[in-house]
């Protein structure tokens, strides 16, 4: 694995497109190779962190390790304030994220409500509560309901891409994943209901929200702005 650090975040002119208003997630998909889910996950993980989304997508090509997988690093390097380059360099040693996390003194609130200690914590506990902090806030639904689409054996893309479209159409979630069963192609069911692949709900949207279901990510609030048309 090649040196990273958070001067990755000084250099973003190295790609081509930028965090701003145009953000598209079908040009990061079509530049950087990666699949829609890995590029919609990077955009919410920047925003919930408030770090800029090509130092994510940067990161995660030197890593070579997919997005999902790497949201306790970020998680770990924006709350300790940490190289994320020698955080990735003791995971790559078998240091598992929540041990790191502990050493590094990053407080348990910032994965878990529960303040279970880090340290007792395997590397999918890490993940999975980065990730349903992220889609609830996103998406404004409790955890729970998140937590029940993945013991239904859903992948974290997948949870992506059926909340995407059922927020964008505003369709009950249920109806949604009736069609991908069928269809197996997240395309054509956002064709079929009518969402752009470049649709996030706005952090404006986010906010302004009044289910109470859905709880805020400790980090950071995150900024930025999702685009296309439901």
């Amino acid at each position: 694995m090649r040196p990273l650090g958070w001067s990755l975040l000084f250099l973003s002119a190295v790609l081509s497109w930028v965090w701003s208003n145009d953000f598209s997630i079908t040009a990061v998909v079509r530049k950087s190779g990666l699949s829609w889910e890995e590029a919609a996950a990077a955009l919410l993980l920047a925003r919930a962190l408030d770090l800029d989304a090509t130092f994510i997508i940067s990161t995660r090509k030197e890593a070579e390790k997919p997005v999902f997988a790497l949201a306790p690093a970020f998680v770990i390097a924006k709350v300790g304030k940490k190289d994320i380059r020698q955080i990735l360099k003791e995971h790559s040693k078998g240091h598992g994220w929540g041990v790191l996390a502990h050493r590094l003194g990053v407080h348990p609130g910032a994965f878990n409500q529960r303040r279970i200690a880090l340290s007792k914590l395997s590397d999918d506990d890490l993940i999975a509560s980065v990730w349903l902090m992220v889609l609830s806030q996103t998406f404004r639904i409790p955890q729970e309901r998140v937590a029940e689409l993945r013991r239904q054996g859903l992948a974290w893309g997948d949870i992506v891409a059926a909340l995407q479209i059922a927020s964008g159409a505003n369709a009950p979630l249920e109806r949604i994943l009736a069609h991908w069963r069928k269809e197996k192609d997240w395309a054509k069911v956002r064709g079929q209901f009518g969402v752009s692949p470049d649709w996030l709900p706005s952090p404006h949207e986010q906010q302004s929200s009044s289910d109470k279901g859905a709880e805020r990510f400790p980090p950071g609030k995150g900024h930025g702005k999702g685009h296309g048309k439901r």
